[in-house]
C-alpha cells in the first residue's frame, strides 16, 4: 500500500496530507464534531467574509487591516464554540454548544445582511430590519468613539 501511494503523491504531499488530517482530527474532536449546526455556521462565515470583502470593495474600504480583524474574530468563534463544548462534557449536559453556535449563527447573519446593504443592495432587507440595523450600527459608532 505504501509503495502503490508513493506512486501518486509525492512524500511532501503525504506528510502535509497527514499533519492537516490530525489537525483536522484535533479540531473535529475540540469543537464536538462536525455537524449540521457546525456546517451552517462555516457556511455563514464563509458568505459574510465574502459579501464583506465585497462591500469592503464597491464602498472602497477594502483595508487587509480590517480583513485580518475579521479572521481573528471568525477563529475566536470556533474557540468560544471550543470552551462551550468543553463546559458540556465538564457539566454532562449539551446545551452551551449549541446556544453558542446559535448566538454566532445570528450575529453572522445580521452582519451578512449588514453587508448587502453596504453592497446596495438595501432594497431587498425589509424596512423593518434595515432600521434595526441602523440601530445597531448607531450603537457600533458609539461604542467605538467611548473606545478611543
Amino acid at each position: 500500500m505504501i509503495i502503490f501511494s508513493q506512486h501518486l503523491w509525492t512524500t511532501a504531499e503525504l506528510k502535509i496530507g497527514a499533519i492537516f488530517g490530525v489537525l483536522w482530527a484535533i479540531f473535529d474532536m475540540a469543537i464536538g464534531g462536525i455537524d449540521t449546526p457546525i456546517k451552517a455556521l462555516a457556511i455563514l462565515i464563509i458568505l459574510d467574509f465574502i459579501t464583506g470583502v465585497t462591500a469592503g470593495y464597491k464602498t472602497g474600504c477594502l483595508s487587509s487591516k480590517v480583513g485580518s480583524k475579521g479572521i481573528i474574530k471568525k477563529a475566536g468563534i470556533f474557540v468560544c464554540i471550543m470552551f462551550a463544548y468543553l463546559l458540556d462534557n465538564a457539566m454532562a449536559i449539551n446545551m452551551f454548544r449549541g446556544m453558542v453556535i446559535s448566538g454566532f449563527a445570528i450575529i453572522e447573519a445580521m452582519s451578512l445582511t449588514e453587508n448587502i446593504d453596504r453592497m446596495g443592495y438595501g432594497w431587498i432587507i425589509p424596512s423593518f430590519l434595515r432600521s434595526k440595523l441602523e440601530q445597531i450600527s448607531e450603537e457600533k459608532k458609539i461604542t467605538k468613539e467611548d473606545d478611543k
